[in-house]
């Protein structure tokens, strides 16, 4: 089995790969040996941008596409995500 570790950016996944003990950098992706928190394969990759986003607050609601301060917060009963990647 494989754990794949998303960052959103390259530096983020630089920073993720700190933590542990041993990684090496490859190419689009970084090999992650630490068996004090993996014992099968690890890997950190990463995307250039938000890859999921919220739905906006009228894909929830019609009357929630022009809203006023006195309606805040937004709460949908559950929340609904989108891919933005494309």
């Amino acid at each position: 089995m494989t754990t794949v570790i998303l960052a959103e950016k390259p530096s983020q996944a630089r920073d993720y790969a700190s933590a542990f003990s041993k990684t090496e950098k490859k190419n689009g992706y970084i090999e992650v040996t630490d068996p004090n928190y993996f014992s099968d394969r690890t890997v950190i990759t990463w995307g250039f941008g938000h890859l999921v986003n919220l739905a906006e607050p009228h894909h929830y609601k019609k009357e929630w596409k022009k809203w006023k301060l006195d309606e805040l917060p937004i709460l949908p009963e559950q929340f609904q995500f989108f891919c933005t990647c494309g």
